[in-house]
């Protein structure tokens, strides 16, 4: 294996990212049929399966995404850091295994791309050992297994995941600005949505408390603060967030159109800048972490239209929810 460095990982990404999926592929599989998509992903040799059929669009994503990882791992001189993207999957894989384990269910969704195969973390779960895990997230499951020995509550397993992973990111990216922007952004987003969510539902500000994540700028003394007031309150309080001018522009965006859809793409296309900015800078782990976080949202890209069109869903509506690829200007 080549030893990791930027000047080797510049060249390896310049090949890389020719072979992401382009927007006019992404506009050719929105205009025509699930056929038509398959054919237009068959085209670019997405997932590298021979006579693939709209049955196979999981795997050809595991494949892309497995790949990927792999690519990741091999050329960063920084593991510290762009583990902490890879760890993504791997929490939403132990969420899924935990609750499949807790309902006696043999079938599991595994999302590709993180740190551990399905195997390894199968393991994990069924034997509740979590040493090899960071830190935060082996103690934070520890304390999850104690909990779920005396209470079975399969909602509560995702909040003290994300709860661990956020706290794990922060903590490691303390010291790289650009990615305590990132996890602290995300917080931040994560925190108004639920939020609004709950607001929404009526439910009691003791709820909030129940499913907070880690603060990122905006506090929990004035996420409580403006819980039962006007909608205008939220809006104060979100100077001190670090993506306040995203934030505000997803919340207009929201009120214009009635879906909290829409601060969720503000998110997501807000987190992809913060890295699609660095894409060209050839002496930092920026262009790897936003080559991984491209694949990903390429995948997410292909299910969505895929999926959309087997469903019936409207193209309209397909193309609402997809958000822009890295890099797309």
């Amino acid at each position: 294996m080549p030893q990791p460095s930027y000047a080797y990982a510049c060249a390896r990404l310049s090949a890389l990212n020719k072979r992401l999926i382009e927007p006019q592929t992404i506009q050719r599989m929105l205009d025509g049929t699930a056929s038509d998509a398959m054919r237009a992903l068959s085209d670019v040799r997405y997932g590298n399966l021979s006579d693939a059929t709209e049955a196979d669009v999981e795997r050809m994503i595991e494949r892309e995404m497995t790949d990927a990882m792999q690519e990741v791992r091999e050329l960063s001189p920084n593991p510290a850091i762009t583990d902490l993207y890879l760890l993504r999957a791997d929490v939403q894989n132990l969420k899924v295994l935990i609750k499949a384990r807790l309902l006696n269910q043999s079938e599991t969704v595994f999302t590709p791309g993180g740190l551990y195969d399905r195997e390894t973390l199968t393991a994990y779960v069924k034997d509740k050992q979590y040493g090899a895990l960071p830190e935060i997230l082996r103690d934070a499951l520890n304390e999850l297994e104690k909990r779920l020995e005396i209470r079975v509550e399969p909602q509560k397993i995702s909040v003290a995941l994300d709860r661990a992973y956020l706290a794990h990111a922060l903590k490691q990216s303390e010291k790289h600005p650009v990615f305590s922007q990132y996890f602290r952004a995300m917080a931040d987003f994560d925190n108004v949505l639920t939020f609004l969510r709950l607001r929404a539902m009526g439910a009691s500000i003791e709820t909030l408390d129940e499913v907070i994540l880690p603060e990122g700028g905006v506090t929990y003394a004035d996420l409580y603060g403006a819980y039962e007031l006007s909608f205008d309150s939220l809006n104060k309080v979100l100077g001190k967030s670090v993506c306040q001018e995203a934030l505000l522009a997803g919340l207009n965006a929201m009120l214009r159109t009635g879906s909290i859809a829409e601060l969720e793409k503000a998110r997501d296309n807000y987190l992809v800048s913060l890295l699609s900015v660095h894409k060209y800078e050839s002496e930092t782990i920026y262009p790897i972490i936003g080559y991984y976080l491209a694949k990903e949202r390429e995948g997410r890209a292909v299910r969505l239209i895929i999926t959309g069109k087997r469903n019936g869903l409207a193209d309209s509506v397909i193309r609402e929810r997809l958000v822009k690829l890295y890099g797309e200007r």
